[in-house]
């Protein structure tokens, strides 16, 4: 009987998830902070994913990306409201700063409006090693996880 409560206990600890399972899965990972990413290599377009928009209920006509620019800016065409996930049809800038000191990988935000956390996760699709941008959005109020935007960058 111990083995078995040993064994649920387990169990239900590996299962347990940090946000939900359509924002992290097994087709992304993240930048290793540990191997050099020049912030050049971030400079361009990114368009929103097909997952996104069916976890947020936005039409596939609606086209929704970013562009990050040499001059450290970003700029968000179509973007949520933060505070009740309905779609803004404008833009919004905001500046950008990175560090990767190799022992940790942060791309900030100046514009809050944007991302909850304030900044922007890096990631890679493994199949073509493609970046992958995630931007947080916090829980409605009554939800108990937050979700994610995933923005793939184009070639």
């Amino acid at each position: 009987m111990k083995l078995f409560l040993i064994i649920m206990i387990m169990f239900s600890f590996f299962s347990c998830m940090d946000g939900p399972r359509a924002a992290f899965n097994n087709e992304f990972e993240r930048a290793n902070p540990k191997v050099k990413l020049p912030y050049s290599n971030l400079i361009g377009m990114y368009v929103l994913d097909d997952d996104s928009k069916k976890r947020f209920h936005i039409q596939d006509t609606v086209k929704m990306d970013l562009q990050i620019k040499k001059d450290t800016s970003l700029v968000v065409n179509n973007y949520l409201d933060l505070n009740d996930r309905s779609l803004l049809n404008k833009s919004l800038q905001s500046k950008l700063y990175y560090i990767n000191d190799f022992e940790s990988i942060y791309l900030g935000l100046f514009n809050h409006k944007i991302s909850s956390s304030g900044s922007l996760g890096i990631y890679y699709r493994k199949k073509d090693r493609l970046l992958a941008l995630y931007i947080y959005i916090s829980p409605l109020k009554g939800q108990e996880h937050g979700d994610y935007l995933r923005y793939i960058k184009v070639k």
